[in-house]
């Protein structure tokens, strides 16, 4: 019986060591470049975004007159914005069928997958976080960035056109 509690505890405290390197996840730190809504490149790393879709560069919208905007390139720039002039970090969280990481990225100790989704300038991906539908919620009911417009879901969109 002593001998299996000093087993068990041994086994334990191996565990505690051991887990903070097991666990611990691949990031990439540096200064971005945003190719697009929901896109970073840093050093030779591209990164989607995990969790959201945003408009494509030359995808456009429509005002409130009717007439066409440039949704994907105001994605763009809205990311952009958040990043600054500041290195991201990006956690990542898998890779697309194209090969490219997919994670959630941070300027400081924001979260810009969430904040690309509640200024209305991203989708929410349920499939991918679910915890991100209530951001697009809000974001929708305040008519703020995509939801302000007329516009086609940014995966619809590159069916058609590319």
């Amino acid at each position: 019986m002593r001998r299996r509690l000093m087993t068990t505890a041994a086994v334990l405290a191996i565990g505690l060591v051991a887990t903070p390197f097991a666990v611990q996840a691949q990031q990439i730190k540096g200064r971005p470049s945003v190719t697009s809504g929901d896109t970073l490149s840093i050093g030779r790393d591209t990164v989607r975004l995990s969790g959201i879709d945003a408009p494509e560069v030359d995808q456009y919208c429509e005002n409130e007159f009717g007439r066409p905007y440039q949704c994907g390139i105001q994605a763009m720039d809205a990311l952009r914005e958040l990043v600054g002039r500041n290195d991201v970090v990006c956690v990542k969280e898998g890779a697309d069928e194209d090969g490219r990481m997919v994670g959630t990225c941070y300027s400081g100790d924001m979260n810009l997958n969430t904040r690309m989704v509640r200024t209305g300038w991203a989708v929410a991906l349920p499939e991918e976080r679910p915890d991100y539908a209530p951001l697009e919620k809000m974001a929708k009911s305040e008519k703020v960035g995509i939801w302000g417009l007329k516009f086609e879901h940014p995966a619809e969109w590159r069916k058609q056109n590319q």
